[in-house]
């Protein structure tokens, strides 16, 4: 009668539990520490970790042990596990034994899960008993603890099956750890490769607003580095999951296909040797290229030499790797292959030129955002505001403007890469009536544009898109405060909903009328006005400058006007020096140097001091430095006016 096999084999999962079984001991007394008796040692201590206005999680408790020990433990017990499959003769072994490949596969791998579920399951008992035993349930909820279990086991779970997948694809242990990392780290450290020296050759690639969406997520590693500040969400739980299962069941495929005999070579199967290579030299090539635009400073002959030097280096990297030799350069064939197709992808974009000078036909253009503030569209989507989202511009003569002021901007194309201290940023976002976008993000100098840029800034529907004040409701307000942009403690709080309503439309008059060139001149000016909404958020400081009419009025009328911002009263006395912005190095003039100047005009009148305040700019690059001395702890600020805001007596003093 044939004996009857179970699927089960007893003497594998021995083997694997004494081969391995320590690393799960590991992990366990490794979680131990960091939580439980962490746990512990706070609550003996009495200095529990209190988080009444923000979300806690058990994950924010030794942060940075347990993410060390979520991305190691893993892909060390996967490279442990499968290490027979890179020792010949433990490869031998184990094959020859009567067992299907899909079993012996099940086994190791299905084993080495548990190993790491295991001490997972069991610190989420312990600390449900502490929490229970302590009277922790202020601090966390047994839900905030079953996140923390199920967050960290799909993390590992991932981690665990793309390492088994690479074990399947490689010979030798030690290029298993790296290959596995790589692969891991590989969608994000490309893609930050790819966009950056994308910006390096194509004007106009805005790298910035692509790299910010998101990014952390495109890896399990770096998603598992923000934990302690926000959420594992489901659909990431569902798309972790969905991979895991996917590189499970082509770890699977690939160790059916694999021959026993490729043991010790560093790429087990040979028709993937190629992608490697090449795949190495590009990555090596990329990262070249970026290395050397960083210390040249975009110099495009360095950057150049940066793409060959990488090239050839991980050219001959990889083929060292692969022979597991050093003597490999005399193989340049394929190199020279790789060189001539890049040069030639490389100059045909150029050459053609399609992606830099394309600019959207007016008939196309559904609605177009600008800004010279690129954060306001990158980040938005992570703030869930809509007081913090850029909106679109509609109005046909707002769209022409910015075409024009993009088409002024490839022209000028030489002129802006001279980088000066005028340098600025304009993002431009295009909405296409066929559904398409066409994003561009530009350095520039910005004096060059402040023609062009100039109507649209002073328009209002730009005003109502970029600025905050107009997208948040008054109801939302709970309090409002004014503080005095300066060293002394004035501030007032304002929360009566009639006088906050009052304040916002004040407000909101004088940013409408506000032109653009007092925009740029009038900035650390004046006093700081903050807005708190619900849940303890507040709106990022708005500048309530020394032209806003509106507000001034309003602060003179309720008699708050000293109250909130620098007067007379609080400065010992003004110096005014007549000099050039900054010295011949470029460097900023020390305080000595201009106290030290000749024919400067000393100030102590107090309404000549309030009208220096009125009139001063943060900006260095003015005709007249102006000192203003408090007469708190001995401070001193140092501002700037032009000819065109220099008062009266000023001007007759320096004749």
């Amino acid at each position: 009668m044939p004996s009857k096999i179970s699927w089960f084999n007893k003497e594998i999962i021995m083997q694997i539990a004494r081969s391995t079984g320590w690393i799960s001991i590991v992990y366990f007394l490794g979680l131990l520490f960091i939580l439980p008796i962490q746990l512990l040692l706070m609550y003996s201590e009495d200095r529990l970790p209190y988080y009444q206005e923000d979300h806690f999680t058990l994950f924010r408790i030794n942060f940075e042990l347990q993410i060390g020990l979520l991305v190691i433990v893993p892909v060390i017990l996967a490279v442990f596990l499968f290490r027979f499959l890179h020792v010949k003769q433990a490869s031998d072994l184990i094959h020859s034994l009567p067992l299907k490949r899909e079993k012996i596969f099940h086994h190791y791998a299905l084993t080495g899960l548990v190993f790491l579920v295991i001490p997972i399951a069991a610190i989420t008992l312990i600390v449900l008993a502490l929490r229970a035993g302590l009277d922790l349930n202020s601090l966390f909820s047994i839900k905030d603890v079953f996140y923390w279990a199920g967050a960290t086991t799909v993390i590992v779970f991932l981690l665990y099956t793309a390492s088994i997948m690479i074990a399947m694809l490689t010979g030798i242990s030690a290029v298993h750890a790296v290959l596995a990392y790589i692969f891991l780290f590989f969608p994000v450290g490309f893609v930050l490769l790819l966009f950056y020296n994308l910006k390096i050759l194509l004007y106009g690639f805005p790298s910035d607003f692509f790299l910010n969406q998101q990014l952390e997520r495109m890896s399990p590693i770096t998603y598992a580095t923000v934990l302690n500040r926000r959420d594992f969400e489901w659909g990431d739980t569902a798309l972790y999951l969905i991979l895991a299962f996917v590189f499970y069941g082509l770890a699977l495929f690939f160790y059916k296909k694999r021959k026993v005999e490729q043991a010790s070579e560093a790429i087990a199967f040979p028709k993937l040797r190629s992608i490697f290579k090449y795949g190495v030299t590009f990555c090596v090539m990329l990262l070249g290229g970026t290395y050397f635009s960083g210390v040249s400073n975009n110099s495009l002959s360095w950057v150049i030499f940066g793409y060959a030097a990488g090239a050839i280096f991980g050219y001959f990297i990889a083929e060292m790797v692969l022979q597991k030799t050093w003597r490999v350069f005399g193989k340049v064939k394929g190199l020279a292959i790789y060189a001539a197709v890049v040069a030639v992808l490389v100059l045909g974009v150029k050459m053609l030129g399609i992606y830099e000078n394309h600019v959207p036909d007016l008939a196309d253009i559904e609605s177009v955002q600008v800004t010279n503030q690129p954060y306001m569209y990158v980040y938005s989507s992570d703030t869930g505001e809509d007081y913090y989202r850029l909106k679109s511009l509609k109005e046909e003569p707002n769209i022409a403007a910015v075409r024009k002021m993009h088409r002024q901007i490839l022209l000028d194309r030489k002129l802006n890469q001279r980088k000066n201290a005028e340098s600025t940023t304009y993002f431009v976002h295009y909405e296409l009536k066929n559904g398409r976008s066409v994003t561009r993000e530009y350095e520039v100098n910005r004096r060059l544009y402040d023609d062009l840029f100039k109507p649209i800034y002073e328009s209002k529907e730009y005003k109502l898109a970029v600025n905050p004040i107009f997208k948040l409701k008054d109801n939302r307000m709970k309090t409002i405060t004014f503080r005095a942009n300066g060293p002394m403690n004035k501030d007032i709080t304002l929360s009566n909903p009639a006088e906050i309503k009052e304040v916002m439309e004040a407000l909101r008059k004088d940013v409408l009328t506000e032109s653009y060139k007092d925009s740029l001149y009038f900035r650390d000016r004046g006093s700081i006005l903050e807005i708190n909404i619900d849940d303890n958020q507040f709106v990022q400081p708005i500048e309530i400058k020394p032209t806003y009419q509106n507000i001034k009025k309003w602060l003179e009328e309720k008699d708050l006007r000293e109250r909130v911002t620098v007067t007379g009263d609080d400065l010992s006395h003004v110096l005014v020096v007549k000099t050039d912005a900054v010295n011949q190095d470029g460097s900023e003039i020390p305080l000595k140097e201009l106290e030290g100047k000749e024919n400067s005009l000393d100030i102590k009148d107090k309404r000549q001091m309030e009208q220096l305040l009125n009139q001063a700019s943060a900006s260095s690059s003015k005709e007249y430095k102006v000192i203003f001395y408090y007469k708190f702890a001995n401070y001193n600020e140092i501002l700037s006016f032009d000819e065109e805001h220099a008062p009266d007596f000023v001007k007759s003093h320096f004749k």
